[in-house]
Parts: C-alpha cells; sequence; structure tokens
C-alpha cells in the first residue's frame, strides 16, 4: 500500500533520499579534484623521458632556486610558509573550491531539516558503526597524524614522506583557522541547539588530510582517506552535531587549504639540457625547487 503524502513514512523516504545527497556532493569534489590533478600535474620525469631522450640516459638532479632564503632555520621557513598559505589562501584556484563548496552546500541546505528528522533516531548499530568519526575528525588526533608523518618521512630518509607531512601540518594549520573564522561569523546553531555549526570542523580536518595525501601520493592513497573523510562526515550527521550543509561546506574548505599548502607540487619547474658521456650522451632534467 501506497503512504499518503504527508505521512510519517513518506517523509522517511524522502529524507532517505536527501541523505544520499553529501555523498554526492563529495563525489563530485573528488571528480573536480581529479581533473584539476590531470591539469595542474607537471609532467614527470619518466614522460620527458620517454618523449623526448630514449634511448639517450637520463640524469635527473635537483638545484636550489636562487630565488630560494637562505640561512633561515627549518622552523622559520617553516613559520613563513604557512604565512604563505593565509596569504594564497583566497585566490583564483581556489576561489572555485569556495563558489563550489557555497554552491552545494546551499543545493543540501534545502534538505537539512529533512535529514536531521531523518537521522533524529538511528539505531544502535549505526551509532556504534558512526562513533569512530567523532574520534578521527578530533584535532586531537589530525594534529598528532600530520606531525608523526612528517617526522616519521624524515627519520627514515624519505624527502616525500617529510613533505608530505609537513604540509598535512600545515593544511591543519590552515584549515582549522579559516573554519573558526567562519564559525564565529556566521554563528548558526547546531540541531543540537549549540552554536558555531557552519562549517563543519571535522569535515574540514579530515578532508584537508585527504586532498593533501592525494596530491602528494596519487588516488591510490588519496581514495581511502577520502572514504575515511565522508565516513566522519556523516558521523556528525548522527550524533545531531552538524547539518548536511555544514559537513559540505567544511569539506571544501578542507580541500581548498590542501590545495593552498601544495601549490609546490603543480609548480614544479624543470631545466633540460645535454650532457656527453662516454660512448653516447644523454638529457639531464634538472628540478629547480
Amino acid at each position: 500500500m501506497t503512504p499518503e503524502d504527508g505521512s510519517p513514512s513518506s517523509r522517511r523516504h524522502e529524507g532517505r533520499n536527501y541523505v544520499v545527497l553529501p555523498i554526492f556532493t563529495v563525489l563530485a569534489c573528488l571528480a573536480t579534484a581529479a581533473g584539476a590533478r590531470a591539469q595542474d600535474a607537471p609532467a614527470s620525469p619518466a614522460a620527458l623521458t620517454a618523449d623526448a631522450v630514449s634511448p639517450a640516459a637520463v640524469s635527473v638532479a635537483s638545484v636550489q632556486s636562487p630565488d630560494a632564503p637562505k640561512g633561515d632555520s627549518g622552523f622559520v621557513r617553516f613559520v613563513k610558509d604557512v604565512g604563505g598559505d593565509y596569504k594564497h589562501f583566497f585566490s583564483k584556484e581556489t576561489a572555485w573550491w569556495y563558489a563550489g563548496g557555497l554552491g552545494a552546500s546551499g543545493l543540501v541546505h534545502i534538505a537539512d531539516e529533512e535529514i536531521v528528522e531523518e537521522l533524529a533516531d538511528p539505531s544502535p548499530a549505526v551509532t556504534t558503526t558512526l562513533e569512530g568519526g567523532d574520534k578521527y575528525g578530533n584535532l586531537a588526533l589530525q594534529l598528532p597524524l600530520a606531525l608523526g608523518w612528517w617526522v616519521t618521512g624524515h627519520a627514515m630518509g624519505s624527502a616525500r614522506g617529510a613533505s608530505a607531512g609537513r604540509d598535512l601540518l600545515r593544511a591543519q594549520i590552515s584549515a582549522t583557522t579559516w573554519a573558526y573564522v567562519i564559525k564565529y561569523a556566521v554563528d548558526r546553531t547546531r540541531p543540537n541547539g549549540d552554536p558555531r555549526s557552519f562549517p563543519s570542523g571535522h569535515a574540514t580536518a579530515v578532508f584537508a588530510t585527504a586532498m593533501v595525501l592525494q596530491q602528494h601520493y596519487g588516488w591510490k592513497v588519496g581514495v581511502p582517506f577520502f572514504a575515511a573523510a565522508t565516513y566522519t562526515a556523516i558521523s556528525r550527521l548522527t550524533v545531531n552535531k552538524h547539518w548536511a550543509s555544514d559537513v559540505t561546506m567544511g569539506a571544501f574548505v578542507g580541500m581548498a587549504s590542501a590545495r593552498t599548502v601544495t601549490l609546490h607540487l603543480r609548480n614544479q619547474k624543470f631545466a633540460m639540457g645535454p650532457f656527453a658521456a662516454h660512448g653516447g650522451g644523454g638529457v639531464s632534467l634538472v628540478a629547480i625547487q
């Protein structure tokens, strides 16, 4: 028997449809990020080798840019980079992310009330399954994760790992700052009556982490971390802490922060030059840092 319009059963059915909206929004974010990554990523040495060098040998080196600061300690450079992150947070690239976030949040906002009603009384199984999201999205975990990634990468002699950890920490600083600036400026009431709902700080933090790791390691690492970020975002709805539009905007703020701190990956430049060697020659690729 078909439920009558406006009945609790009908509203519950509609609510279930609306619940998937934030997930579709996240998938759209991932598609956008993938497209941007494909357009922005510099040609790799392997690609240059295949197109321009074969069968000659290739030498890859790294040199310091003449414009790079000299004599600064690691801490001073980090502080300067964090300052630069604030400076570059509003750019042509991030403008698209903010526009997308505002647009997606506006659309999801239409269903905010229905989603809250649908998730107002989750089953014990759902509550237990999603309770990990509160812990994973907390800064008490995200900050040590970033710092630990940096320290571990440095200790293991992995420049890539150390750089990723450094960017993770920068992204958390930037994302948290802007999330709370917006929180206090908007001061939206949460579904449970508490203040400062918009955007979700948990969603901001976990999507910043996911995007940084995707930029450094590609989608093989990015996908599981984006899945964890989506899990965290959904968990914030079931505990009545946030509206769906809060977590949607939080995801975009986090990803914009991550894109800002990883600009150096997309702006990597290479210099090419021939060299002579015994019995032949080759092309030298120099990464300018």
